[in-house]
């Protein structure tokens, strides 16, 4: 007996297409993470550049995913949640721009938190890699549930870094009003990606019950 996205997808040539699309979104979505980590990294403001293509690519996908599902892919029951994860992926993609965006107004990072950015940079990708499997399990029927646990304790590791770099942005010397404005979105961005992630993969969970 077929279970699962498998049982709608028999004969489903636009489920299949909507399939290969949100994969394709949620590469996007790994590309720009890992183009701002390294940005982040390297000090190297022009990679901006190519996140706010990344992000434009990625608005393309989620209209097409948007657009696949008025069309009539999946069961009513389900087209709503599907076009939901697709937000909160555009979601991401946004931040992270929004994070490039204010990291290339920046001079440089304060050195008493960068390596703590760049963590958080780093964990923002090892999220989407997971939230990617979890996707992957998913149409595959197998179990998600440590992917979705994994990625509630990476967003639970920022909580607790994004504290310690308030803890310490109280000894940081700020020389301008418009400085502490800019380094504040940025952090602010940056550890939001995360909060976007996680909602994502609860999306995902609740597919998961509807489509048994």
């Amino acid at each position: 007996m077929f279970r699962g996205i498998k049982k709608i997808l028999i004969g489903g040539e636009k489920e299949r297409e909507i399939l290969d699309l949100i994969r394709e979104h949620i590469e996007k979505l790994s590309e720009a993470a890992e183009t701002l980590k390294i940005a982040i990294e390297s000090d190297d403001p022009s990679l901006n550049y190519e996140i706010c293509e990344l992000e434009r690519m990625g608005d393309v996908i989620r209209r097409e995913i948007a657009l696949r599902l008025y069309e009539g892919a999946f069961l009513p029951a389900v087209r709503a949640e599907f076009y939901r994860f697709a937000e909160l992926v555009d979601e991401s993609i946004d931040l992270i721009e929004d994070t490039s965006v204010y990291f290339s107004m920046m001079s440089s990072i304060k050195p008493e938190i960068r390596d703590l950015c760049v963590r958080i940079a780093e964990i923002n990708c090892k999220m989407v890699d997971y939230l990617y499997r979890a996707f992957d399990s998913l149409e595959k029927e197998a179990d998600l549930s440590d992917k979705t646990i994994k990625i509630r304790a990476k967003e639970q590791e920022i909580d607790g870094l994004k504290r310690e770099i308030h803890s310490k942005m109280l000894h940081i010397d700020i020389s301008s009003f418009w400085e502490g404005y800019i380094l504040s979105n940025f952090l602010d961005n940056l550890v939001n990606i995360s909060d976007k992630i996680e909602d994502a993969a609860d999306v995902i969970q609740i597919l998961n019950v509807s489509l048994r």
